[in-house]
């Protein structure tokens, strides 16, 4: 009977051990999501993790994570020096969505902005690319060039069918804008749909559209040279839900830099804005503006200063209908 009741007490002992030692790493857990900036074990210096991106040759020279880089600088007034580090693995989206969201290995990551990342983590609400994303150019069948070199106005390329992957968000937002979109799912299959005329074009990121046209040089496509279409679309830096503090410090930061212009020396002196807009060719380009009503309501389309254009007064005040809607609705 002693042996087991002592047996029965070093259980119980063992239990309430790891009971608690569960809990400390859970309250560490809480605490460590809440720091702006912090050392990592066997480290002499505050950092917060970034995720290199899975594709980079040189992840120490790409733009988000040099703006990053940036924004700590320009907050250090406020909250201190920080360090931004490269986690030394590469981790593909989802992976990386999932460490950010148990607060696991990286403190910070940049995604396109939505309402469904809007419920797993906490966005900081300015623009890190001045809306480049959300510009678009079309992406032809060699030999149709001419169909759209008189096309004006929306409605002019409504007589056009674009086409789209399945489950993108550029389908809803093309078809909410009264154009016609037919849809497959693969980027393969589409310029194969597209070399037979399937449907008219495939509207493409302006650095994207490089990369396919060289990967699929064997195909009778081009980009059209005359027109671009472009809405709202927000990539931005996003934090473990639970880590305000950090949130708070990249926002500092990031208006810091919009307000003291190193922000927009940045962007346009960066090898891969460059890039994009040499592409783009805003200058020669016809740009034809659309609303994007699936992008979340507190994203700030009417701050000129975050963007490379202001936008159209339709898509301002859809935006500011539908913040209304929402407040009444909680």
């Amino acid at each position: 009977m002693l042996m087991k009741s002592l047996e029965s007490g070093r259980c119980a002992i063992n239990r309430i051990s790891l009971y608690g030692l569960l809990l400390v790493v859970s309250i560490l857990m809480a605490v460590n999501s809440g720091y702006a900036c912090e050392k990592a074990q066997g480290e002499s210096v505050n950092s917060v993790y970034f995720p290199p991106k899975f594709d980079s040759i040189d992840p120490e020279n790409d733009y988000v994570f040099q703006l990053l880089e940036l924004v700590l600088e320009k907050s250090q007034d406020k909250f201190g020096k920080c360090q931004a580090r490269l986690l030394d693995y590469k981790l593909p989206l989802k992976r990386v969505e999932l460490y950010l969201e148990k607060n696991a290995a990286i403190q910070v990551a940049a995604f396109t902005v939505s309402v469904k990342r809007d419920e797993r983590f906490l966005p900081v609400p300015v623009p890190i690319s001045k809306g480049l994303m959300g510009y678009r150019l079309l992406m032809i069948k060699q030999g149709d060039a001419e169909h759209f070199a008189n096309i004006q106005t929306l409605n002019d390329l409504s007589a056009y069918t674009a086409g789209q992957g399945i489950g993108w968000a550029d389908a809803d937002i093309l078809k909410r804008n009264g154009l016609p979109v037919i849809t497959a799912g693969s980027i393969k299959t589409l310029i194969d749909m597209l070399a037979h005329s399937r449907f008219d074009y495939f509207p493409r990121g302006a650095l994207q559209i490089i990369t396919e046209l060289e990967t699929y040089r064997e195909k009778p496509v081009q980009i059209e040279q005359s027109l671009a279409l472009s809405y709202p679309s927000m990539t931005a830096f996003y934090v473990n839900a639970n880590n305000t503090a950090l949130a708070e410090r990249l926002e500092y930061g990031l208006n810091q830099a919009v307000s003291d212009g190193s922000f927009d020396r940045f962007f346009y002196q960066h090898p891969s804005s460059i890039d994009a807009l040499k592409n783009i060719n805003l200058a020669q380009r016809k740009i034809l503006k659309i609303c994007n009503p699936i992008l979340p309501t507190w994203v700030p389309i009417e701050k000129h200063e975050y963007w490379l254009e202001p936008w159209p007064q339709r898509c301002l005040d859809q935006a500011e209908l539908k913040r209304k809607r929402s407040k009444e609705l909680r």
